[in-house]
């Protein structure tokens, strides 16, 4: 189940709207804001640009976050020892506290998911969904069929 629990972050795959229980918790964040505190607890601390690259976000929108974040307490950034031109995203004692609740609510409803599979329809589940994962991970986003344009008269009246 872990494994399944870390496929919604790892590859993009928001889990939010499919339980009620995370109600209470996104009344006060965005599901954006949500899963990057999981992913920062799933990953420890991470560079700006990586954690973008793990929301599947521009840098300047995962920057927007991070403010949205900073202020509210959740997280701090500060720049890499290593790299002064790096900055590093860390869980509060706040936000790990959230993370932690959030974790929590998704494996409980993770749980009752397997608990609503036999364990041959779970494998067949889990199978079709890593698969599916790495479509979207491998093949980039999903382009429309291209349209062919087609010129209408309209009337109008006067």
């Amino acid at each position: 189940m872990q494994q399944l629990y870390e496929l919604f972050f790892t590859s993009g795959l928001r889990p939010f709207a499919l339980t009620s229980d995370t109600l209470r918790i996104e009344q006060n964040l965005t599901r954006s804001d949500m899963s990057t505190l999981l992913i920062l607890h799933l990953k420890g601390d991470l560079p700006m640009s990586e954690l973008a690259s793990l929301m599947g976000a521009p840098l300047s929108t995962m920057t927007s976050i991070a403010k949205r974040l900073e202020i509210k307490g959740y997280i701090a950034r500060a720049a890499s020892p290593h790299d002064q031109r790096v900055k590093l995203v860390a869980l509060t004692q706040e936000g790990r506290r959230l993370a932690e609740e959030s974790e929590q609510i998704m494996k409980a409803a993770l749980g009752r998911l397997e608990a609503a599979f036999t364990p041959e329809e779970m494998e067949t589940f889990l199978r079709l969904l890593f698969k599916a994962a790495k479509v979207f991970q491998e093949g980039g986003p999903i382009r429309e069929r291209e349209k062919k344009s087609v010129t209408r008269k309209i009337t109008i009246e006067e």
